[in-house]
């Protein structure tokens, strides 16, 4: 299998497929048409069947979400005749359980649709192992390899001052602790100062109208602004309930060498086990998180920057087999 016969596939931009699909050596096929409205899926699928039947015979990856891509590719690789990849770093059948209730036939069919591109996938990868788990005992075939870092220069240890700085990393979505982050603020008053960036949603404008003024809310930004941001600050917190899952906001920290305020989730602990520090989401325990790295900073930093390098070349390894694995004739 040569590499340029490799294709890359998504319907929405994200940070891990532009970094992935470069280190794999896959062309890109991004059809971001989200403001189309319900139209968007037609299109996106027509365009996507035009890239499925130039690559007949190839390597596809897809990147999931999409759900409906994901399924398209599967229902016709068996036609076109490609191998194909599935770039699952978001497991949605571990939020949709029946245990947490069914919200719907909506919800049926995702999980419906998520089983069968479990099973129909020659291989899904995943960022951990957790996910891995729930891949093969639904039938599937995994691969883990969590994101790859942003190529930046990591900046220096640098003394504590005060205020101190965070960046949150948030897209003020139900699974982020921002309104704890809020009262965590009025805690610390003049001790810390912390930028949250993204799009701020509808329900949370009235309460951010009457937070504190050392939470600030940056809007969205352009990659130049958040990342020029991010080497500023003196620590990056990126926290979510969402099970088993590895925030893109550490990888982006730790490619600048800046230590990370996690959630407690196992799949957090074991991967990010230097460098960090993990709280249960909870407005005093944050806090309290913040004010343990003003006093251990320099500290921190420098376990921040021993993981990047070590697991950097951990990364490359699995690369490596990746690689070897997916230039056989057959996947499976």
């Amino acid at each position: 299998m040569q590499k340029k016969s490799r294709v890359w596939i998504a319907w929405e931009i994200q940070r891990r497929t532009l970094n992935l699909s470069g280190k794999l050596d896959a062309q890109r096929a991004i059809f971001d048409d989200e403001d189309r409205g319900f139209i968007r899926y037609p299109l996106s699928a027509l365009k996507t069947l035009w890239v499925l039947w130039k690559y007949r015979g190839g390597l596809v990856f897809v990147q999931f979400p999409s759900m409906f891509l994901a399924a398209l590719a599967c229902f016709m690789r068996p036609l076109l005749g490609y191998r194909l990849v599935v770039d699952r770093h978001t497991d949605f059948s571990l939020e949709l359980m029946p245990q947490n209730g069914w919200k719907g036939w909506k919800d049926r069919l995702i999980l419906f649709l998520s089983a069968y591109t479990l099973r129909k996938a020659d291989l899904t990868l995943v960022t951990n192992s957790e996910m891995a788990a729930d891949v093969e005992a639904k039938g599937g075939r995994s691969f883990v390899l969590p994101d790859p870092y942003p190529d930046f220069s990591p900046a220096s240890p640098s003394s504590p001052k005060t205020p101190l700085e965070i960046l949150f990393v948030s897209t003020w979505a139900d699974d982020e602790p921002v309104l704890a982050a809020m009262d965590a603020c009025r805690l610390l008053g003049a001790e810390a100062r912390m930028y949250i960036s993204g799009k701020m949603k509808q329900k949370f404008e009235k309460a951010a109208a009457s937070a504190p003024s050392n939470f600030i809310p940056t809007g969205f930004l352009s990659d130049e602004k958040y990342f020029a941001l991010m080497s500023r600050v003196d620590c990056v917190m990126a926290i979510t309930t969402r099970p088993s899952t590895l925030v893109c906001g550490a990888y982006e920290g730790i490619s600048l060498g800046k230590p990370l305020l996690l959630g407690e989730s196992r799949v957090l602990r074991e991967y990010f086990h230097q460098g960090a520090l993990y709280t249960n989401g909870t407005a005093v325990d944050i806090a309290d998180k913040l004010r343990e790295f003003a006093t251990r900073l320099p500290a921190l930093q420098e376990e921040i920057l021993q993981f990047r390098e070590q697991s950097r070349r951990d990364w490359e390894k699995r690369l490596a087999v990746l690689n070897a694995i997916l230039e056989k004739d057959s996947i499976t």
